[in-house]
């Protein structure tokens, strides 16, 4: 232990102090001066709540009784595994795992009519009442207890198209379709597992099912997909009639004049705002307009102090900067808020002075001017997110590291959630600290209103990923539900700082927990739905890291009912079916210098690292690269660009290209140096170009009309051919 202790001593990165220090001096991710010793190999295995081999036992009985035929015994077998142990996790497929729950109702659904009707009489009476009184209360809670616990029964049908109402009453299109693609008892091809719990049967009619998926594709703007299924549905059901819009119509002729329609259809307003990491909590946001901007409207400074000292040097890695940007910036009309772990500041828009006057800093850490007893050597950097909520603000504050050595753990919890009060300029609302110094606040955390949801990491040689729930308004404790743990490569001998964050859809969590994991989580208590694994990079060496290993923040996308991953353990980007987590495409190796998902425009997800990347989302060639500029030799990344407007704005080699979303053709080039500013993560911001630097916050401001707009040398300038 000595001498592995002796050795991280000498690693060549900047600390992450005792307190807060890693927020004020960003550092490299490198780990230096290990020789051998910074090379690792992970172990494969990624832990999870599985089942134990007692309810595989049962389980096992119970197809054992079916297969005999013993249907009384059977069900209440399967029944009673529901309700003693339905939320651990069984394999649905090798890298897929479910609740047993949704393993049990499978088995029951799949049971010949004679045994059906039997399970039946024992629980209609439950799920009729479950049933009527959510529709007639209109309970979303109740009709998913039928959903959960009673599938199988008569009512399950309903329920499921009650269900889809309620979700595309709530404007969730993706949500609905789930619901009602399970009404129509469509079994998937042989070679195929079932990626849902669909009805067994049903007597609702299935042209008013097939009516209602072709109605939310093309709400969600997903006219393709509108199209096949009108195909489909003129196959099946030419003639079909039935109630829409108020009245009685022919299905297809209906549907196919409001497809038609819809491509007139004005796109939907985008706010200004930009609440949180990627502008939403899908992490999908589009800035409503492009920006061409003049010179630098107002600057203001990010560190206490002056000017801090230039982190460490990168190691010789041409490929990928040394430079940190670990400001996130977040905008709410003409509020700029920007936090850095001690402290959080409230700036106008317009002018960069004090939101409400005096001091910028309308929080500051009680503890942030206490000295360091030690140093720490640390793996990666802080990362500083907010999150806003209505005229709420969210941020994880105090210490950054996430994992310790098991000699080197404090004794006190080093992070801690604040919530402010912007109608009382910032005012605090409440604090809620972790349970002990093992347990650390990865990120900003997500509300929908009520609740506050945030990653948690547990420390250990196996860090563990959970998700926690608090209360809005008092920051009480809700719910905790552990996700995976998985090996690392600190492996226990080094601190390590970690910034995961969620992503939030309605009723939906879902976290890339960059442990080999993405999961989907029920908002409204926790409950599992799904975990994937995904392939790992399982070696690597801390002192010539790869660049993927450098993706942070990088929450999972909500992109039309597909989660967009790429994780921090993985050369790939992957695309998964945000409903049942089963893998849809995975892009090449290619692609590992990918630090940033910028977000989808059309059928592309734009992401960023050395290169500008357009990857195809079309079912065709999903997955694919479409285009990648420059095709010559890599860039330097120097910072997270965005989407704005129709336009991409990636930031590299101290310079901002902007691109066409849809052409991939360079338009023009923001010469920063020229303008007076530096390198940072963008924001745009009713006609300003914030740019959060290492040191600084600059807003670069509106371009006046008569003046051009910067460098256009290699205006015109078309990426690649499409890429093979």
């Amino acid at each position: 232990m000595d001498a592995l202790y002796s050795c991280r001593c000498i690693l060549l990165a900047a600390a992450a102090l005792r307190l807060l220090t890693a927020a004020a001096v960003p550092a490299p991710a490198q780990v230096m001066g290990l020789g051998p010793e910074s090379r690792f190999e992970l172990d494969e295995t990624v832990a999870l709540d599985r089942a134990d081999s007692q309810v595989a036992a049962r389980i096992e009985r119970a197809k054992a009784l079916l297969a005999d035929r013993q249907w009384d015994e059977a069900i209440g077998t399967l029944r009673q595994v529901m309700e003693e142990s339905g939320e651990k996790l069984w394999p649905a497929g090798p890298r897929r795992f479910v609740p047993v729950a949704n393993h049990a109702q499978q088995l029951l659904l799949e049971m010949p009519p004679e045994a059906l009707a039997l399970y039946r009489a024992r629980v209609d009476p439950l799920a009729e009442r479950w049933y009527r009184q959510g529709v007639k209360t209109h309970d979303r809670r109740l009709l998913v207890r039928v959903e959960r616990e009673a599938l199988a029964s008569q009512w399950g049908d309903d329920a499921l198209m009650a269900l889809g109402e309620m979700a595309l009453e709530s404007g969730d299109a993706a949500a609905a379709r789930f619901y009602w693609e399970r009404v129509l008892p469509v079994a998937p091809p042989a070679e195929a597992p079932r990626g849902w719990l669909a009805a067994p049967d049903t007597q609702l009619d299935p042209a008013a099912v097939r009516a209602r998926l072709v109605l939310a594709s093309i709400l969600e703007g997903s006219a393709d997909r509108a199209r096949q299924e009108l195909a489909e549905m003129a196959r099946l059901h030419p003639d079909a009639r039935g109630r829409f819009g108020g009245r009685e119509v022919i299905f297809i002729e209906a549907l196919s004049e409001l497809l038609r329609e819809s491509a007139a259809w004005p796109a939907a307003a985008r706010s200004g705002d930009w609440l949180t990491f990627a502008g939403s909590p899908r992490r999908d946001k589009t800035a409503p307009a492009a920006i061409d901007v003049a010179g630098v409207a107002w600057r203001e400074p990010l560190v206490d102090g002056g000017q801090p000292s230039e982190p460490d040097p990168s190691p010789a890695e041409p490929a990928v900067s040394g430079r940190w940007w670990p400001f996130h910036p977040i905008r709410q009309g003409d509020l700029v808020l920007v936090g850095d772990g001690r402290r959080i500041l409230a700036l106008d828009l317009a002018t960069g002075r004090p939101a409400w006057g005096g001091a910028p800093a309308v929080y500051r850490d009680p503890w942030e001017d206490l000295l360091p007893g030690h140093v720490r050597p640390t793996i990666s950097v802080a990362q500083h997110t907010l999150t806003l909520h209505g005229r709420r603000l969210f941020a994880r504050m105090g210490d950054a590291v996430t994992s310790h050595p098991p000699d080197d753990r404090p004794t006190e919890p080093g992070s801690y959630l604040v919530c402010l009060d912007l109608d009382a300029q910032g005012r605090l609302a409440w604090k809620a600290s972790a349970d002990d110094a093992d347990w650390s606040f990865e990120g900003s955390p997500l509300c929908d209103g009520p609740t506050v949801y945030v990653a948690m990491r547990r420390g250990d040689i196996r860090p563990q990923a959970h998700v926690a729930a608090l209360d809005a308004q008092t920051g009480r404790l809700l719910w905790r539900r552990f996700v995976c743990a998985a090996e690392t490569p600190s492996r226990g001998l080094l601190s390590e700082t970690t910034h995961n964050l969620l992503t939030l859809d309605h009723e939906s969590l879902y976290y890339n927990t960059n442990l080999g994991a993405v999961a989907a989580l029920d908002a409204e208590d926790g409950r599992i739905r799904w975990v994937s694994l995904y392939p790992r990079a399982r070696t690597g060496d801390l002192a010539k890291p790869e660049p993927f290993r450098r993706r942070c923040p990088n929450p999972c996308i909500y992109h039309q009912g597909t989660l967009l991953v790429a994780p921090a353990d993985s050369r790939r980007i992957f695309g998964l079916d945000a409903a049942t987590g089963q893998f849809l495409w995975q892009t090449p190796d290619r692609v590992e210098d990918v630090l940033y998902l910028l977000g989808a425009s059309g059928d592309h997800l734009i992401a960023s690292g050395r290169r500008l990347y357009w990857i195809a989302l079309d079912r065709d060639n999903q997955g694919k690269l479409a285009h990648v500029w420059p095709l010559g030799e890599p860039l330097r990344p120097s910072g997270r660009g965005l989407l704005a407007g129709d336009r991409v704005y990636w930031p590299a080699e101290g310079k901002v290209y902007v691109f066409d979303q849809h052409s991939a053709e360079l338009e023009h080039v923001i010469d920063l140096a020229a303008k007076g500013a530096d390198e940072g993560n963008l924001l745009a911001a009713n006609g300003y170009l914030l740019i959060a630097g290492q040191r600084e916050l600059i807003a670069l401001g509106r371009m006046k009309e008569e003046n051009t707009i910067g460098d256009t040398s290699n205006a015109g300038v078309p990426l690649a051919s499409p890429v093979p």
